[in-house]
């Protein structure tokens, strides 16, 4: 039985407020004997959120088979249960729109079942039947394409990964056939929700186990919805359970996201995942605990550190694949497991498994940087508004030498004065020694101004 358990909620009662680009709503699971975690993030659009819960009693996983969603941007929330049998625990969600949306469950940690909805929760059918169902049977999760298209993965059965495609919503499935998927490793298994899909491409990692409790990974790809995949080794390394996102369909990244395992070392591909290398995110004391893509942004992740002493975690967004990073968010009570953004403005973080602090929603804009090169003196913040730091990325790239940012307040005093290089064509602005408020950035060449704009800062 697969199983997942974060011991931050057991460690960890106190209240620490961040820097508000995360805030807390109201998420009640109304239940103060367990804990909740909305780790399963489905994102429609801003208003529009489906939420699938892993629940711990006593240290254990417990059965909750209730769909949870938002037609408000968090405001309020609607609890819908899905009358699955057994012992169900969800490994999966999958929102099409408001009203149809896919549920994936384990009976006890096997076997599986997929349950959809064409009316917004209020009623529920079962959409699988045989399927996942042989021996060594595992659903791990559901990704549609479209309305009616989709592919639904599971463990290995009879010698190869079960691939169950769909075009029809779920009325009817077929396995993909062993000769189109590559052999499998002895021990190989996929991870739940762990996928990611870009138009008609789609990734997920598998772990192999070496029987002592660790794993080595390998990237399985389709290129046309499912039909047929190709396989590529990605790390032998001891590694606790993989996470994975692309940012474009060339851009990926691979990571150890299993309590205590963390590392500050991760693995990307910038071919599609062909070939995987080696990087490291070396800050303070903080190890990689979680990531998410930013949708509309080539090479931009969310990443979620957590610092071993006291657990608390850091949001950082980078831009430009790890090139620069900068932290929009720090002291959070979370669960990396739920970090999902959907683009620059629409990002949810899973809590500290309690009601108070259930799930966090972004309230920060991450500007696009494809927005920003469309014109060589434009000038893009990211975060904007910025509470902690914040990152610029510099126009005119053809300019040879150093630039001069300044910064103005509201009543045209300067209040910064300084030289930036222009190799890397970014620059970082810290906003702790700056009050509330608008101000004025420029960028100069010599004594030509280049580029200004207005640059928001609220702590």
């Amino acid at each position: 039985m697969k199983t997942k358990f974060s011991f931050l909620a057991i460690l960890l009662y106190i209240s620490i407020a961040g820097n508000c680009q995360f805030v807390p709503m109201p998420l009640d699971y109304q239940d103060t004997t367990n804990y909740f975690w909305p780790d399963w993030i489905s994102i429609v659009d801003k208003s529009n959120v489906w939420i699938g819960t892993i629940s711990y009693g006593s240290g254990v996983q417990i059965p909750y088979s209730i769909a949870v969603r938002t037609t408000d941007g968090g405001d309020t929330w609607q609890f819908d249960s899905i009358p699955v049998p057994g012992q169900p625990m969800m490994s999966s969600v999958f929102a099409v729109d408001a009203n149809n949306c896919f549920y994936v469950f384990t009976d006890n940690g096997s076997g599986g079942s997929i349950w959809k909805t064409t009316d917004a929760g209020i009623s529920w059918s079962k959409k699988t039947t045989t399927q996942f169902s042989d021996p060594g049977a595992y659903a791990d999760f559901y990704c549609g394409f479209d309305a009616n298209e989709g592919v639904a993965v599971g463990d290995p059965t009879l010698g190869y990964f079960e691939i169950q495609k769909t075009t029809n919503g779920g009325d009817s499935w077929n396995r993909v056939e062993s000769s189109l998927i590559p052999p499998i490793i002895p021990g190989e298994m996929g991870g739940t929700n762990a996928y990611r899909a870009i138009g008609d491409k789609i990734w997920f990692p598998t772990m192999i186990s070496d029987a002592n409790g660790t794993y080595s990974c390998r990237c399985f790809k389709s290129e046309d919805r499912g039909a047929h995949w190709t396989v590529s080794p990605v790390i032998a390394d001891s590694i606790g359970w993989a996470g994975m996102d692309f940012s474009t369909a060339q851009k990926g990244v691979l990571w150890d996201g299993s309590w205590p395992t963390y590392k500050q070392y991760f693995y990307f591909t910038d071919d599609g995942g062909n070939t995987w290398s080696q990087d490291s995110m070396a800050v303070n004391n903080e190890f990689i605990a979680g990531m998410s893509s930013v949708e509309g942004i080539d090479g931009g992740f969310i990443v979620l550190t957590t610092d071993t002493t006291d657990y608390l975690n850091t949001a950082w967004f980078t831009p430009d694949f790890f090139s620069t990073c900068v932290a929009i968010d720090s002291n959070l009570i979370a669960d990396p497991w739920g970090l999902r953004f959907k683009d620059a403005a629409t990002g949810w973080l899973s809590g500290n498994g309690m009601d108070t602090n259930g799930i966090m929603k972004f309230t920060g804009i991450l500007t696009s940087v494809k927005t920003a090169a469309k014109s060589p003196e434009k000038l893009a913040i990211m975060p904007n508004p910025t509470s902690t730091e914040a990152l610029v990325k510099l126009p005119g790239m053809n300019e040879q030498g150093d630039l001069t940012i300044m910064i103005y307040d509201v009543a045209g005093k300067l209040r910064e004065n300084r030289k930036i290089e222009t190799y890397t064509g970014w620059a970082k602005l810290n906003a702790s020694a700056y009050g509330n408020g608008v101000y004025t950035v420029q960028v100069l060449s010599g004594d030509r101004l280049m580029a200004s704009t207005k640059w928001v800062v609220k702590h």
